[in-house]
């Protein structure tokens, strides 16, 4: 495998203790990549670029505003949207 991005040297040799292990690495992998995923649409929706992000496909719409809602709300409601994005 060339250049993995995870390291997984750490692992269980066990295989029922390394499907546990990886299934743990799995979940705090999407905690952290839905976290950035939505600190970045919130940065794309503030520099008017929602469209273009919307458009690449990679989330559905309802998910993408879900996120921008979320960060907005964590950062004080500092943006005010009339949901027409």
């Amino acid at each position: 495998m060339a250049n993995p991005i995870l390291n997984l040297d750490e692992a269980p040799d066990d295989p029922i203790a390394r499907l546990l292990w990886l299934s743990g690495v799995a979940e705090q992998a999407k905690k952290e990549l839905d976290a950035e995923f939505q600190r970045v649409y919130f940065e794309a929706r503030l520099e008017q670029l929602l469209p273009t992000a919307l458009s690449l496909g990679l989330h559905p719409t309802k998910r993408v505003l879900a996120w921008t809602r979320a960060e907005n709300e964590a950062r004080g409601r500092a943006v005010r949207w009339g949901d027409g994005y």
